[in-house]
């Protein structure tokens, strides 16, 4: 096994397998980066977890849905569906479309993990959410370096997973302590408009946006979730229409 330090680290600044200082620093800037967002990981993860709890499924099942799928919105259509008696194949049909996203995010972060080796492409693919793609792709440009990249990454998804985890198993234990009435499903989009919008600097990406926010809004009542998708492919198209 390769013991050495790895590019950018230099020989003698650690011993064995352990990560240096350098990784340390990247890693904690990653976590920083992403903080602010963390506590709306953390609301709706106990939205997720008291749901599992209200509609009779074990703590376990709950647990391992946000540890094996983890994404909010496709989990919470899961146990809404199977609470209603759906059949089993609609629940899982309704998360995959719901999750259809994510190979937008993929194409997406493609060049910013395209240095990476095969083992850490396939560790932030499990760690990927809509946040962490977002700070991802915000954060590129200031880590030219594929070493230093890839621990600020890791350091933005990992942290931001595990608050989402923290807050289901809170919501498992604690149960409905938040009011239905707050509608904490809306923090998603509310994140993502505290993400995107300072930056949209040119007028094809505004041009997308406003695309997909019109389209989304028009076809909400498409089955399925399907509105995300079909907004989604019409801000793509509008934006390269426009550049």
């Amino acid at each position: 096994m390769n013991l050495s330090p790895e590019p950018g680290v230099p020989r003698g600044a650690r011993a064995g397998p352990r990560i240096g200082r350098e990784q340390r620093v990247d890693f904690a800037a990653g976590a920083r980066a992403i903080a602010p967002l963390d506590p709306g990981s953390f609301v709706f993860g106990m939205a997720f977890g008291a749901l599992v709890q209200v509609s009779g499924f074990s703590a376990w099942v709950g647990m391992s849905g946000s540890v094996l799928v983890m994404a909010g919105a496709s989990q919470i259509a899961i146990v809404e569906a199977l609470r209603i008696g759906a059949p089993l194949v609609i629940a899982v049909l309704t998360a995959l479309v719901i999750n259809a996203r994510f190979a937008l995010y993929s194409a997406a972060v493609a060049p910013v993990y395209s240095a990476f080796p095969k083992r850490w492409k396939l560790s932030l693919a499990y760690l990927m959410t809509d946040q962490a793609v977002a700070i991802t792709i915000q954060y590129q440009d200031r880590y030219p370096d594929p070493v230093r990249r890839r621990w600020f990454v890791l350091g933005a998804s990992l942290t931001y997973a595990a608050a989402w985890y923290a807050g289901t198993a809170a919501g498992i234990v604690l149960g409905p302590v938040i009011p239905a009435a707050w509608q904490i499903g809306f923090i998603v989009p509310l994140m993502f408009i505290a993400l995107v919008v300072p930056n949209l600097r040119h007028r094809n990406e505004v041009v997308a946006a406003c695309v997909a926010i019109v389209a989304a809004l028009a076809l909400k009542d498409l089955p399925l979730g399907l509105n995300v998708i079909v907004a989604a492919l019409a801000g793509i198209g509008a934006g390269r229409l426009v550049r």
